[in-house]
């Protein structure tokens, strides 16, 4: 078992960790934080029980560590995010299974793996239109792969990430989101109407995603100061751009704060979600059918994507402002190329500082 101990001196404290190995005291110094101290103890303590084990030994086996890391990561991740981890393993596991059945061990998960299961999964279809994977699919569960590869790092079940590196497939077969263009956004909130307009409202002026609307509740939002703060909560975690969770505050404007206190006034529901079903219950995922129903009475049926709402936010944002910097953290990302891909001010700048040179 490991334990912490400070020891004293006249600049102030310093933290150890100490814990018996084979047979003998061995003494780890931390540094002035006691806090990581803890983290370092409970690290040391679970190398410890996985040595007792006879796990420590660097070549963790695939298939325990696939149940172990869901079971580790359930109480952290949003049902769904939890949900779409499984489906990643089980596609995973069903390629070892049909191609390479001799593997065993993480340390055997290397590129020319990951290769063939890209090869793999481009030659399957979807189980309910039959059309081929999107490779933005493919891609998007080897990067699953390699955040699960990391805590097997970090977990001291590999010794380092097999796959880090690994270069992903060129996306030229999905289908490019388009936003709304100011006319359609408006027709769009004309003729919406019910439990969804609040919901359209809210998405087209802050451009948040469909998570993040479904669980925002009253004591998330300023409606004074005219923020909303994105923040996680028990079972759902913001998305992030990220390796790290980015909790956010967004600015809302003046118009929006008023529609949602009125909004406020007239919800008979008393469960703090700002946002409910026909029914009267919690929104579920899905709020993409309802947008297609609108976006097709409205004419403009090839708007299929909720994300397309959070487009138009974005490209509304830097045209108006030409601000870069605002429009990325009123997104929450965290890094600027991704609120680049909502604009075309780069490739307009780039031509107008051509066009300024001139050699004579």
């Amino acid at each position: 078992m490991a334990f912490i101990f400070d020891r004293k001196h006249k600049n102030g404290k310093t933290w150890y960790v100490g814990y018996y190995y084979n047979g003998r005291l061995v003494r780890k110094k931390v540094g002035r934080s006691k806090s990581l101290a803890r983290k370092v103890c409970g690290d040391i303590e679970a190398k410890i029980e996985r040595a007792d084990a006879g796990l420590l030994n660097k070549d963790y086996p695939i298939e325990k560590f696939f149940a172990e890391y869901l079971a580790r990561t359930e109480s952290v991740h949003s049902a769904s995010y939890h949900d779409r981890n499984r489906r990643v393993i089980e596609n995973f596991k069903r390629f070892l299974k049909a191609e390479r059945p001799y593997l065993s061990k993480l340390s055997q998960i290397r590129p020319d793996i990951i290769e063939a299961y890209q090869r793999f999964r481009m030659k399957e279809v979807t189980p309910h239109s039959k059309k081929p994977i999107k490779k933005r699919t493919i891609n998007i569960e080897v990067s699953s792969l390699k955040t699960f590869l990391n805590k097997a790092v970090k977990w001291d079940m590999i010794s380092t990430n097999p796959i880090e590196g690994i270069e992903y497939l060129k996306e030229n077969d999905s289908k490019k989101i388009r936003a709304l263009t100011e006319e359609e956004a408006r027709q769009l909130l004309a003729e919406a109407n019910g439990w969804f307009k609040p919901v359209l409202l809210t998405a087209m002026y802050t451009g948040m995603r469909e998570g993040e609307l479904i669980t925002l509740e009253w004591d998330d939002i300023d409606l004074h100061r005219c923020f909303i703060r994105i923040r996680r909560k028990p079972g759902w975690i913001p998305k992030s751009s990220g390796q790290k969770v980015r909790e956010r505050d967004i600015a809302i404007p003046k118009q929006l704060a008023e529609f949602l206190r009125e909004h406020k006034k007239k919800s008979s529901s008393d469960d703090n979600r700002v946002f409910h079903s026909k029914a009267g219950g919690p929104l579920n995922p899905g709020l993409r059918k309802a947008l297609m129903r609108l976006t097709k009475k409205c004419g403009f049926q090839e708007v299929t994507q909720f994300h397309a709402l959070r487009h138009t936010y974005a490209t509304q944002l830097i045209k108006i402002t030409k601000d870069l910097t605002v429009a990325k953290e009123q997104l929450g990302h965290s890094d600027i190329r991704t609120t680049m891909r909502y604009s075309d001010l780069t490739e307009d700048r780039k031509r107008k500082a051509a066009d300024m040179l001139d050699f004579g």
